[in-house]
C-alpha cells in the first residue's frame, strides 16, 4: 500500500494570503467562453512556427497525427518525445479533418493494447500480461496503487471517469500495463468515437502504463508506477470534465496531483529546472517542451496557500475543474485562466493577478516559502540584471518588456543611505501592470508589498533602506493579463488556444535613495 502522506507545515506567507486580500499586500515572513464544435474548436495549440500560419482544420489535424506518432514512436529519443497524452488528445479532437487514410493510421494509434489477463475492483480493471511485468512491482501492488489514486479523487470531491460501456470488457475503466517506449512513463486517451452533444467536451478514457519502468534511473519501479498512476489517471478524471481544456492546465494540475497523493516521492522536482522559477520571462500558460509540467510549482503554491480540502485533498483545484466542467454546456464551460481566477474568488477573494504577482516575487525565496523547498532544494528565480548599490542621491533605473504571465524581478542594495523612492512606470494598470516589494531584513525577515500602481501603471513609493536594517530590496514587475482575442481559433500554446492582448509591455522601475 502506498505510503501514508507525512503532515504538512503551511508558511507564513500563504495563510497570511488567504486570510485576506489586505494580508496578501503587506506580509512579513522569518526566515529559518465558449466552446465551439469539432474539428475545427477547443483544441490545444500545435507548438510550431509552421503551424501558427496555417490555421486550416486538414493542416492542424496532419499536424497532430505526426505528432502523435512520433510520441508513441520507437525510434524517438526520450528527450526529442512529444506528450503522448496530449498529442493523442489533439489528434482525437481533429480526426474527423483528414483523409480516410490518415484517419485509418489515427485509428491504429489509438487501440488498445491487447491483454490475456485482467484483475480489477468495483471501479477499475487492470489488463496484463504475466510474462511481460518486471521485478520491480507486481500486479497486486499495480493494483492498490490505481485503488487508492482513484478512491482519493473520488473521496475528495472528484466526478469519477465516465465508463466507456463494454470496451475492454465491462463498464470499468481500462488500464492498461504495457511495454513502452524509453522516457515514455504512460498516457491515457480516449477512442470515443464523438461527442456526446455538440460542445460538451466531457468523455471516457483509457490509461496504459507501463510493465516495469526499468528504464528510469529515478526512483524504484514501484515509485514510478504511483506517481504515474496518480497523474494519468487525474487525466483520466479532467477527461470527465473537458478533455479540450488548455494543454497547459491539463499537464501542471496533473503533475500537482502527484505529489498531493504521493508526497514522498517528489518526481515532479525534475520539472522545475524548467519552470516559472527558472524562466519567469516564458508566459507561464505556454505549452510547450516540458515547461507545462514545471508550471505545477504555481498549483502548489495555490494549495499551500489555500489549505482548505475535501476529503483528502486540497479543494482549490477542485473548483477550478468544476469551473471549467463541460459537460453543462458552452455556456458554463470556462477554460483555464478563467476557472482558475473565478475559484481563486470563491475561495480567497483574491484574484489570479493578484496571486500570480505575489508567487513571482515568492520564487526568489523559494526556500522559504514552499513547504519542500529547502529539503528538495528548489531553485530560486535570478535577478533580470544584476544588483544596483546605491550610496546618498545615487539612483538607477531598471526598464524591462513583459509578455502576459511573466515577471522579471530587479535588487537595491543600500549603502549608507536611509530611505529608498521608488517610481513605478509601466503600462495602464489593464493591461495586467503589478508589482510587488520584497525586503529583506538584516534580522532575517523577508516582507513582500504589493505596489497600486494606478490606471496609467504609475506609482511612487517610498521604503526603508538603512544598511543598518535592510539587507536589499527587491523590485518584481509582474504582466499578470489573461486576456486573449480569436480563443478556440487561431491554435496558440497559450490559454484558449487564443492571441494574448498584452504581451510585450513596458515596465520601468527607478530607485532613489536619500
Amino acid at each position: 500500500m502506498p505510503n501514508p502522506r507525512r503532515a504538512r507545515r503551511y508558511p507564513a506567507l500563504l495563510l497570511a494570503v488567504v486570510a485576506s486580500v489586505t494580508a496578501l499586500l503587506a506580509t512579513t515572513l522569518s526566515m529559518p467562453a465558449q466552446a465551439s464544435n469539432q474539428p475545427s474548436g477547443r483544441v490545444a495549440a500545435t507548438h510550431t512556427k509552421t503551424a501558427a500560419k496555417h490555421h486550416s482544420a486538414e493542416f492542424r489535424a496532419r499536424h497532430a497525427l505526426a505528432r502523435a506518432q512520433k510520441a508513441l514512436a520507437p525510434a524517438t529519443p526520450a528527450a526529442e518525445r512529444p506528450d503522448a497524452t496530449l498529442a493523442l488528445r489533439n489528434l482525437w479532437l481533429l480526426k474527423d479533418s483528414l483523409s480516410p487514410a490518415d484517419q485509418a493510421t489515427a485509428a491504429k494509434l489509438a487501440q488498445r493494447p491487447s491483454k490475456p489477463a485482467s484483475v480489477g475492483n468495483a471501479n477499475i480493471l487492470v489488463h496484463y500480461d504475466p510474462a511481460e511485468l518486471g521485478a520491480g512491482y507486481t500486479i497486486d501492488d499495480a493494483l492498490a496503487a490505481l485503488t487508492y489514486v482513484s478512491d482519493t479523487y473520488a473521496g475528495s470531491g472528484y466526478r469519477r471517469p465516465k465508463s466507456d460501456g463494454t470496451k475492454g470488457g465491462d463498464a470499468r475503466i481500462d488500464i492498461y500495463l504495457d511495454s513502452l517506449e524509453p522516457g515514455l512513463y504512460g498516457y491515457c486517451t480516449t477512442d470515443q468515437k464523438k461527442l456526446e452533444k455538440p460542445g460538451h467536451y466531457d468523455v471516457w478514457a483509457y490509461c496504459v502504463l507501463d510493465n516495469d519502468y526499468a528504464g528510469f534511473p529515478a526512483h524504484t519501479p514501484l515509485q514510478n508506477l504511483q506517481v504515474t498512476a496518480a497523474h494519468e489517471y487525474y487525466h483520466a478524471t479532467q477527461f470527465a470534465y473537458d478533455i479540450a481544456d488548455d494543454g497547459w492546465f491539463l499537464e501542471a494540475t496533473a503533475t500537482w496531483a502527484e505529489d498531493e497523493l504521493y508526497d514522498d516521492v517528489n518526481d515532479n522536482v525534475q520539472y522545475l529546472r524548467d519552470s516559472p522559477i527558472t524562466h519567469p520571462s516564458k508566459p507561464m500558460d505556454k505549452f510547450g517542451g516540458v515547461f507545462h509540467y514545471g508550471v505545477w510549482n504555481f498549483f502548489r503554491f495555490l494549495t499551500e496557500g489555500f489549505p482548505a480540502k475535501t476529503g483528502a485533498m486540497p479543494d482549490l483545484l477542485l473548483k477550478m475543474w468544476q469551473y471549467a466542467d463541460s459537460s453543462k454546456g458552452p455556456r458554463k464551460d470556462k477554460y483555464s485562466t478563467e476557472a482558475i481566477d473565478k475559484a481563486l474568488k470563491k475561495a480567497g477573494k483574491v484574484s489570479l493577478a493578484e496571486v500570480f504577482a505575489t508567487y513571482s516575487a515568492a520564487t526568489r525565496v523559494t526556500h522559504s516559502v514552499f513547504n519542500e523547498g529547502t529539503i528538495e532544494n528548489y531553485p530560486v528565480k535570478s535577478l533580470a540584471k544584476g544588483a544596483a548599490t546605491l550610496g546618498p542621491k545615487k539612483k538607477k533605473t531598471f526598464k524591462t518588456k513583459l509578455d502576459h504571465l511573466t515577471s522579471a524581478t530587479f535588487e537595491f542594495v543600500p549603502s549608507g543611505t536611509t530611505q529608498l523612492k521608488l517610481r513605478f512606470m509601466m503600462a495602464p494598470k489593464s493591461k495586467g501592470s503589478r508589482a510587488v516589494v520584497t525586503t529583506y531584513g538584516t534580522n532575517g525577515s523577508i516582507t513582500f508589498k504589493t505596489v497600486k500602481v494606478n490606471a496609467r501603471g504609475i506609482a511612487n513609493k517610498k521604503f526603508d533602506f538603512n544598511s543598518a536594517t535592510v539587507i536589499a530590496i527587491d523590485v518584481t514587475l509582474v504582466n499578470a493579463s489573461t486576456k486573449y482575442r480569436d480563443c478556440f481559433r487561431k491554435q496558440t500554446p497559450y490559454s484558449c488556444s487564443g492571441r494574448p492582448v498584452d504581451d510585450n509591455q513596458r515596465a520601468r522601475v527607478q530607485g532613489k535613495a536619500v
